[in-house]
């Protein structure tokens, strides 16, 4: 069977038109207050370099500087994305830790 090709034409008044785009307005914003944030608060040595635009090992030596905090998880080491953000920011690691603790509360 060929696809049918047809061609609508709708007029509308601009008071249609606003009220069309409230009710999609309410329905995108209805979506979004039932999603979390799909981003994990934790990520790995290797998306936290990804995230930093760096290498790998800038990642590491910024662990063993103590400059990051590392979170165990089994065998994985983990980095909090928010330290992560305070850091890029420029916080020092104690303001970072202490803002982390207050945001815990």
């Amino acid at each position: 069977m060929d696809p049918v090709s047809i061609q609508v034409d709708v007029q509308l008044s601009p008071a249609q038109l606003e009220a069309i785009a409230r009710r999609a307005a309410e329905i995108v914003a209805a979506a979004s207050a039932q999603q979390s944030d799909p981003r994990s608060p934790y990520l790995t040595i290797a998306e936290a370099a990804e995230f930093l635009r760096t290498r790998r090992q800038r990642v590491d030596d910024l662990l063993s500087e103590r400059l990051l905090t590392r979170v165990k998880d089994g065998g994985r080491t983990l980095i909090a994305r928010a330290e992560l953000e305070a850091y890029l920011r420029g916080e020092t690691r104690r303001a970072r830790r202490a803002r982390l603790v207050d945001e815990a509360a």
